[in-house]
């Protein structure tokens, strides 16, 4: 058997996150920006879901903006404040108390 990042790291992780309940995405046949790693599909279906009424034009200008977040050379930082924001459309969403992610 070959010992390799593959066998040692990324397959056991793969199968330890699918087993609490994530799903694996795969690049393959999927719809993804290659500068930013977002899976640009899924990405406007969860945020449109978390912003009802949100247009298909404000999706891809809020795409457009997170991509010049991402291109900033502060590692991240204008990114997370952009995450975390609480005006304006959201990213993700904000659980209650005591609220589990299904």
């Amino acid at each position: 058997m070959t010992f390799n990042e593959d066998s040692r790291v990324k397959i056991p992780s793969i199968l330890h996150l699918t087993r609490l309940g994530y799903q694996y995405l795969s690049k393959d046949g999927a719809v993804w920006d290659e500068s930013t790693n977002i899976f640009t599909d899924i990405f406007k279906e969860s945020v449109a879901g978390i912003n009802p009424g949100l247009e298909a034009e404000e999706l891809g200008r809020l795409l457009d903006d997170l991509s010049l977040l991402l291109d900033y050379e502060d590692l991240g930082k204008a990114f997370h404040e952009r995450l975390v924001e609480k005006s304006g459309i959201r990213l993700i969403r904000e659980l209650e108390a005591g609220s589990r992610i299904q």
